[in-house]
Formats: structure tokens, sequence, C-alpha cells
């Protein structure tokens, strides 16, 4: 389910991107995300536009648009449900860097590496 409030949409977040591997890489999280069931919504907050991920009332998952990737974020509400560990996600994803809050995140330049973020959040139930 989207939900997307009038003054940003995906649509528009996806402009952000500059390059065309960037931006089929969003549609396949994009739509990767939607069909696992969970809630998107365009998010903004100051300069930094996002796409949030709702899964059971927390925002477990983020994707910022930038000009050649997508920073897609595992955030702790993700992690605290114990299906997805730090160290495995480091291991499967070696470009991944933890964040000083204890997210993992990783910038996904194409649609291979949106699929092997995806695989291992479908793997997570």
């Amino acid at each position: 389910m989207t939900s997307e409030p009038d003054s940003l949409t995906v649509a528009a977040l996806r402009e952000a991107i500059g390059t065309p591997e960037a931006a089929a890489a969003f549609d396949l999280l994009v739509e990767g995300i939607a069909a696992m069931g969970l809630t998107v919504q365009p998010h903004e907050k100051g300069f930094v536009d996002t796409l949030r991920v709702e899964r059971d009332g927390e925002w477990c998952l983020a994707l910022t648009p930038a000009d050649s990737w997508v920073l897609a974020y595992i955030r702790k509400p993700e992690l605290r449900r114990g299906r997805l560990s730090v160290p495995d996600l480091l291991a499967a994803l070696p470009e991944a860097r933890v964040s000083k809050a204890g997210e993992v995140l990783l910038r996904i330049p194409d649609p291979a590496t949106a699929a092997r973020w995806l695989d291992l959040l479908r793997a997570a139930g």
C-alpha cells in the first residue's frame, strides 16, 4: 500500500535520480517493497527527501534517491526484529556500511544490487 502526501510523490523522488541504472534500481526497490506488503510514504525533511517504509507501525527501511544511486537504509526497527543481523548483512553486502546510528546503509547504483538487497529482505520475511 502506498500513501503519498500532496507535496511529495514517489514519482518526484524518482525524478531526482540522474542515471538510468539508478532509476531502474529505484523502480525495482519500490516494486519489491510493495510486493512484500509494506507501506511506503514519501517524506520531506529539510534538504533530504526519502521514501520511508513501514512494517508493523515502525519505519523499518528507507530509500534516499541521489544522482547516481539510491541510498538504502535498514533501520534499527528492522534489525530489532532479529531476522537480519549487522554481521550477516555486511557479509552479504560487503559494500554496505554501518552508520553512527547503527543502521545498515548501502548505495545501490543498479538493478543487480537492488535485487541482492531485496533478496535479503525477502529471505528475512
